[in-house]
């Protein structure tokens, strides 16, 4: 699928193309989240494990995924120019009662605030309509990410509950799932 997306900041029209990830994919998916994490979840999980630990965490996450992956796997690119500068994972029918888990969803700063995040989600309800059994969508999204959150209200998800769960860091933080009951709403 390729879009074109306007970038006033960089005072060019991108052409934002999706595609599939492939395990080759890992170091760069690894890289996006790390920063992402790095620029997004700096009162929720720890500086030590931000500054230092947390590039490397997401590395051997990405790898171990892409190595043992189930068919029930999406992870979509979006590129500009060849370059990855977003991507969306989800988990066909993770749960009978909520559906497909969109597990992650992340774009790189400079490219942020200009739909391709928007975009990412509208290819997913466009693959769980597809692909998955029931058309509901579901994501657990850090109570403290409030910007996230506004995202996701805005685009429809209803905030269902919120729990305390342990980090990757291993400290503490609020978790909220969010949910579409019909991701047809998306497109």
């Amino acid at each position: 699928m390729r879009t074109i997306i306007s970038i006033a900041n960089l005072n060019t029209k991108s052409v934002i193309e999706l595609k599939p990830a492939q395990f080759s994919d890992h170091p760069a998916i690894a890289n996006i989240h790390a920063q992402s994490w790095q620029n997004n979840y700096r009162n929720i999980l720890s500086d030590l494990f931000l500054d230092k630990e947390v590039e490397k965490e997401r590395l051997v996450f990405w790898h171990n995924r892409f190595l043992s992956s189930p068919a029930t796997q999406q992870v979509t690119l979006a590129t500009t120019n060849q370059n990855i500068v977003g991507f969306s994972c989800l988990y066909l029918d993770y749960d009978p009662h909520y559906g497909t888990l969109l597990d992650n969803l992340h774009v790189i700063q400079g490219f942020q605030n200009y739909g391709i995040g928007k975009l990412l989600i509208q290819n997913c309800a466009g693959t769980i309509l597809k692909k998955a059994k029931t058309p509901k969508m579901h994501l657990l999204v850090y109570e403290a990410n409030v910007n996230a959150r506004k995202v996701y209200e805005h685009l429809g998800a209803s905030h269902v509950y919120t729990v305390k769960k342990i980090t990757e860091d291993k400290t503490e933080a609020r978790v909220c799932q969010y949910l579409w009951d019909d991701v047809s709403s998306l497109i």
